[in-house]
């Protein structure tokens, strides 16, 4: 059981390391844009972002990574809880029922707040990137269209025109249910078990639907429990770090491009999540390295600074970064200034966010599966 804690505790620590790669890959876009280069807008370091860009060390703010490394996780945790449950079955049902208020809550608040956020405050976006500018411009600004996206269209339809990150509720909404489907029928007749690997195989076969293959990878790696040796392990883990830090563009990854195409970055970050994730979580050395105090904390805040991390890029980095050069103080160290202080409020702000919204929708989920489970 210890064994199995340890690894648990593992997975919230990566958990936290990924959620810090999608702030960091929205902090790049908004202040220095030529790390990603997905436009061509020349600040000041530019030359220091291009060599980074076309290096094979951009893992560290790749967003699209992180969210294949939050599906990965999501498929080992759930497999985790039904597997070790005394009775699988019922745990199902029960997370079957817990599942959509769990997500649907923290996403509704989240679309509230950023509807105030954008009707009643309008910062000046001025020196700001193209990116950086959309923040805020909705098709149909209303608060009922906030109230439709935070509870249903994401979900069914990655809706996420308000919080941009929800296009990923989709994924971690369709591909619980797929998975909970599957470990239901390998429940009831082993031999089944057979479909997962047979299912991730054929959604490997098309680019959308590797955010599901992603979670059935987790979920298979559990089921299967391997450990991994040391120095396997360190490979998988530079390999998929590198993986992570693609680009179509970037000079590292050419050969690759040459074989996939534009297909390039989505095939590469989604490989880069199963082999950061087993690489760590199947070998105990890269297990202990990233554990501590700090990581478990930030994971289990995760969900909160995701969903409220475009809110504080909003209300306090844009008008930070436009008060800050008013000032005639240098772009570089202005971006830098803006982009401590967004990190440093989100992370306070998602504390505060956790306690009040996150572990309201916990407790909510739980109260309704044990409404519907009773015997």
């Amino acid at each position: 059981m210890t064994m199995i804690k340890e690894k648990i505790e593992s997975a919230e620590a990566i958990r936290g390391v990924a959620c810090l790669f999608v702030i960091f890959s929205h902090l790049s876009l908004s202040f220095f844009p030529s790390l990603h280069y997905f436009f061509n807008e020349p600040t000041p370091t530019q030359s220091i972002e291009l060599w980074i860009h076309n290096s094979p060390f951009a893992f560290w703010y790749s967003g699209t990574a992180a969210v294949y490394i939050f599906f990965v996780l999501s498929g080992f945790v759930l497999t985790y809880s039904i597997v070790n449950s005394k009775d699988p079955i019922q745990k199902i049902k029960a997370m079957s029922l817990k599942r959509y208020p769990r997500l649907m809550i923290p996403a509704f608040v989240s679309c509230i707040l950023l509807w105030a956020a954008y009707t009643f405050f309008d910062p000046d976006s001025t020196g700001m990137t193209s990116w950086a500018s959309e923040i805020g411009n909705v098709t149909y600004p209303s608060l009922q269209h906030a109230l439709y996206e935070g509870s249903i269209g994401s979900f069914l339809f990655g809706n996420s025109e308000y919080n941009w990150v929800l296009w990923t509720m989709k994924i971690e909404f369709f591909g619980s249910f797929g998975l909970f489907f599957l470990l239901y029928m390998m429940e009831k007749k082993k031999v089944l078990y057979w479909l997962i690997p047979i299912a991730t195989i054929a959604l490997c076969f098309k680019v959308d639907y590797l955010g599901y293959a992603a979670f059935l990878i987790g979920s298979l790696f559990y089921l299967n429990k391997k450990k991994i040796p040391n120095l396997v392990a360190a490979a998988c883990l530079i390999l998929g770090l590198y993986f992570a830090g693609v680009h179509n563009d970037s000079t590292s990854y050419q050969w690759f491009y040459n074989l996939l195409d534009d297909h390039t970055y989505e095939i590469l970050n989604f490989l880069s999540g199963p082999f950061i994730v087993i690489s760590i979580l199947g070998n105990q050395k890269l297990s202990e390295m990233i554990t501590n105090q700090l990581t478990i904390y930030l994971g289990k805040l995760s969900f909160s600074a995701y969903l409220s991390h475009l809110l504080i890029l909003y209300v306090v980095g844009i008008p930070l970064f436009g008060y800050l050069t008013s000032l005639e103080i240098s772009y570089t160290l202005a971006a830098l200034m803006s982009c401590i202080s967004v990190l440093l409020v989100t992370i306070g702000f998602s504390e505060i966010y956790f306690r009040l919204v996150d572990k309201t929708a916990i407790k909510v989920s739980s109260k309704i599966a044990n409404l519907f489970t009773k015997a």
